[in-house]
């Protein structure tokens, strides 16, 4: 059986698919999913009634966007239910052991609607700072269950900016930018734990698949 044919039984097996989406401020992820989606419209986020509470102020709705244990999801696309949580800014532990905790939790669910099938860490390659030390430490801790984690890369197109180098033409700054964000990356992959695969985005009409 063919990867595609794999995933579209799949597809045709679960209602929807339970996402656990990570990443820094300005990591691209309400973009990557707009993306995945299909879709521009604005998301519909949950509270544990089932309602929706952009239905409610803009001051719920700030506060409701961030926490990791209130899905949201697109009324055009419903099989795709998402979870939010900030990326692990330098010292931040807590928001680390609330991602595990959840994780913990979705992985003792015993009804498949409720289990996480799919961690997306999202990184905006940074040559500054490109991993921070709770970022390795996700990835060097074990995680429960068997939900893989997905190492997304996006805006390279910001990145080849980053190291774009006068001297060399488009195509040249594009395959030096692809070696540089190669080696940068290789630690992360060199993890006790590491993602299961990484995706590099490019651009608003990067094809994208990260369901398989």
């Amino acid at each position: 059986m063919s990867d595609f044919e794999a995933a579209s039984k799949l597809r045709d097996k679960y209602t929807h698919f339970r996402i656990l989406v990570i990443g820094r401020a300005n990591a691209g992820k309400t973009t990557l999913l707009k993306r995945v989606c299909n879709t521009t419209e604005e998301p519909c986020i949950y509270d544990d009634q089932g309602k929706n509470l952009l239905k409610e102020t803009v001051a719920v709705i700030i506060r409701g966007i961030h926490d990791i244990n209130r899905p949201f999801s697109f009324d055009s696309n419903p099989k795709f239910i998402f979870h939010d949580s900030p990326g692990f800014e330098a010292g931040d532990e807590a928001q680390l052991k609330t991602v595990q905790e959840f994780i913990k939790k979705r992985a003792k669910a015993t009804e498949v609607h409720d289990q996480l099938h799919a961690i997306w860490f999202c990184f905006a390659p940074d040559v500054s700072r490109f991993l921070l030390d709770l970022e390795m430490d996700f990835f060097n801790q074990e995680r429960a269950g068997k939900a893989p984690a997905i190492a997304v890369f996006t805006k390279f197109d910001d990145f080849i900016n980053q190291v774009f180098d006068i001297d060399l033409d488009d195509d040249e700054n594009r395959t030096a930018a692809g070696t540089k964000l190669a080696q940068l990356q290789a630690p992360l992959f060199k993890c006790k734990f590491p993602p299961r695969a990484g995706v590099c985005l490019e651009g608003a009409t990067s094809h994208i698949n990260l369901t398989q």
